[in-house]
């Protein structure tokens, strides 16, 4: 009896997620109308509720992370790390990365903003609090963004309109010294269609926070960021055409879910290729090309490798998915995110 009841909810899940997959697919030839739509949805909720925006307006901009005290004496010459989140993040994603940045001697800034709005709306609101941020030491600073805060970051870096080099030049804008971009989709993700799952959990997440409102979760944007996370939407196509910026230390770190690192698979192949007779070498060279394609597709399970990848720029592969390998999933735990000690290796060697 019981297991009959339980037959109904299985097929109403079915048919919810078969729902949302057709409707996504359908969604796929109206993009930059639904993009127009959204925004005239986020405009006239603004200028409905304009006592909303400001109290929301309060959450965001370029804060101190101050927790931990420094268990090392950094020179005061010492870059600044502002550290810049990704799309429906609720915030936990520097749990393990801003402490230990802090018990470095490092001086550690959090960037946050309405994720959902167009990304280069995002890029803006960094640029204008950037420009009002008065950087100690140096006046230098580092990037770390994780998943869409490196586009962000390369678009406020790189779109002329925002003239960041102008503005660099007359030092109305601290200059940006290195961008390290840890699971970011620079070619997209095809999962970003299905960004309802996340926007659920942020919005969950932020109802335990006592200054959410209801209308946060449109006025965070109206989703057009997941249209420009597709691959081959009109903002990835711009933003890669573009060169990368003069006088950046760039470095892009991916991860793999698979349990086999590159390196393990080709020596494994190597190993094969050894012992078995000269004329199936072939075989096991296509074996290993098989191997590496899968492990690069599959990549952190939101971005892929070949996604995260940019020309002429570093790149350095860790084991984890698109969350474990920048944090730890349990609270408490003792495990160091693979990601970290590759972080702090680039940003202590830009001190030097």
């Amino acid at each position: 009896m019981k297991a009959g009841k339980k037959i109904p909810w299985i097929m109403l899940i079915l048919l919810c997620i078969t729902l949302i997959v057709v409707i996504q697919g359908v969604r796929h030839f109206f993009r930059e109308d639904e993009r127009q739509a959204r925004v005239q949805i986020r405009e006239a909720v603004k200028h409905k509720y304009p006592e909303a925006v400001t109290r929301l307006k309060a959450m965001y901009g370029l804060k101190p992370f101050v927790k931990p005290k420094p268990s090392v004496k950094r020179d005061a010459q010492a870059s600044e790390i502002i550290l810049v989140h990704g799309l429906d993040e609720p915030g936990k994603v520097w749990m393990n990365l801003a402490p230990a940045l802090v018990m470095e001697g490092f001086s550690v800034w959090i960037m946050t903003y309405p994720n959902d709005q167009p990304i280069t709306a995002s890029a803006q609101f960094f640029l204008e609090h950037l420009e009002s941020h008065h950087p100690s030491g140096t006046g230098n600073i580092s990037i770390v963004a994780h998943s869409m805060g490196g586009l962000v970051a390369r678009e406020m870096l790189t779109d002329p309109a925002m003239a960041y080099f102008e503005k660099v030049d007359t030092g109305t804008l601290p200059a940006v010294e290195r961008l390290i971009m840890v699971g970011t989709p620079n070619h997209g993700s095809a999962l970003a269609q299905f960004r309802i799952f996340t926007e659920f959990r942020d919005q969950l997440t932020n109802l335990f926070n006592q200054n959410y409102h209801w209308l946060q979760g449109i006025l965070d944007g109206a989703g057009e960021a997941g249209i420009d996370l597709i691959p081959g939407s009109k903002f990835l196509l711009r933003l890669n055409r573009r060169s990368h910026p003069r006088n950046l230390n760039m470095l892009v770190i991916a991860g793999v879910m698979s349990p086999w690192q590159r390196n393990e698979i080709e020596a494994f192949t190597r190993k094969i290729a050894v012992e078995l007779p000269e004329g199936s070498r072939p075989a096991v060279k296509k074996m290993e090309e098989v191997l590496l394609s899968v492990s690069n597709e599959v990549g952190d399970g939101l971005v892929s490798v070949d996604s995260a990848q940019l020309p002429g720029v570093p790149l350095r592969i860790v084991q984890g998915t698109h969350l474990s390998m920048i944090r730890n999933i349990r609270q408490g735990s003792q495990r160091v995110p693979p990601a970290i000690p590759v972080i702090l290796e680039q940003l202590n060697r830009s001190d030097k």
